[in-house]
């Protein structure tokens, strides 16, 4: 199973295009299209698909979902072999994304005030290729999704996003199959990206799961290939580029803000890692 992530900025919200159900017969291939502008979202009921992605090949099976991304080349690599059926959906977004190996944390690009309260800023984190372990769940919400869009009131735009939202909310959250180290290195990393800001050591992880020091390491080496403390720093580092990219908050601000405890240790780390300092960084790619 591919391990790869697709991360979303949100807000903005993406946006339900259009979506349908399809059964290819033995032999039909995936239409040949490149750079279409919005994700396909793909979900197999039956059947197999062969697709690929620019030069990465991949089968999807039945009870399986899989994300075309929307600037790249996509088509089938060989026709299907069997009657195949599958919903799919397209949907948009004028937010950052980046698919990688692990889940990446994003700031909004939106031009969010300071002194109010106002919406949070927050990551979609979906999956690239995965299974569906509540199939008839999933495959009714499309379904309900698709019999929305063929309402014929003018105002059952509303209903079809209230379906669409609750759809990705699922998907983000729940409904795809990991085993048990796969779960726990995700609560880690999810721990690590809500306590940013916050101290955090071996000490404070091995207390917060009861789990000793070295299993922890081991399961997130595994997974993410690095250790939490090595990912906490990753973490901290790429959401400072996001503030110094998409803010004006002063650098001392930004390293208190990511959980560095002194405005050296942040600048120093930042440079290592980065090959720069904070404030050229900013100056090379705020534009």
């Amino acid at each position: 199973m591919d391990k790869q992530t697709i991360s979303i900025s949100m807000p903005p919200f993406p946006s339900f295009i259009e979506g349908n159900y399809t059964t290819f017969s033995s032999g039909e291939m995936h239409v040949h299209r490149h750079n279409i502008g919005f994700f396909d979202l793909i979900f197999v009921k039956k059947g197999t698909l062969f697709l690929q992605e620019n030069t990465q090949k991949y089968t999807v099976h039945a009870n399986e979902m899989f994300i075309l991304l929307p600037d790249a080349e996509h088509f089938s690599w060989k026709p299907c072999e069997e009657t195949t059926s599958f919903f799919w959906m397209h949907i948009y977004t004028t937010s950052r994304w980046q698919q990688s190996d692990f889940p990446v944390r994003f700031v909004s690009e939106l031009p969010i005030p300071e002194l109010h309260f106002h919406q949070k800023s927050y990551t979609l984190q979906l999956p690239k290729l995965g299974k569906i372990t509540e199939p008839d769940l999933i495959f009714n919400l499309l379904n309900e999704i698709q019999k929305s869009t063929d309402n014929v009131r003018i105002d059952s735009i509303w209903y079809t996003e209230e379906l669409f939202l609750k759809f990705l909310k699922y998907i983000d959250n729940r409904g795809i199959l990991k085993d048990r180290t796969t779960l726990l290195a995700e609560k880690v990393h999810l721990y690590l990206e809500e306590h940013l800001e916050e101290h955090i050591d071996n000490k404070i992880l091995s207390n917060e799961f009861h789990l000793h020091v070295n299993y922890i390491a081991r399961v997130m080496t595994n997974v993410y290939g690095k250790t939490a403390m090595e990912l906490l720093e990753e973490m901290r580092i790429e959401t400072a580029k996001q503030y110094l990219i998409h803010t004006n908050k002063l650098i001392k601000n930004i390293a208190e803000l990511v959980g560095f405890e002194t405005y050296v240790s942040f600048t120093s780390r930042f440079k290592k890692l980065t090959g720069m300092s904070p404030k050229a960084y900013r100056v090379t790619y705020k534009k």
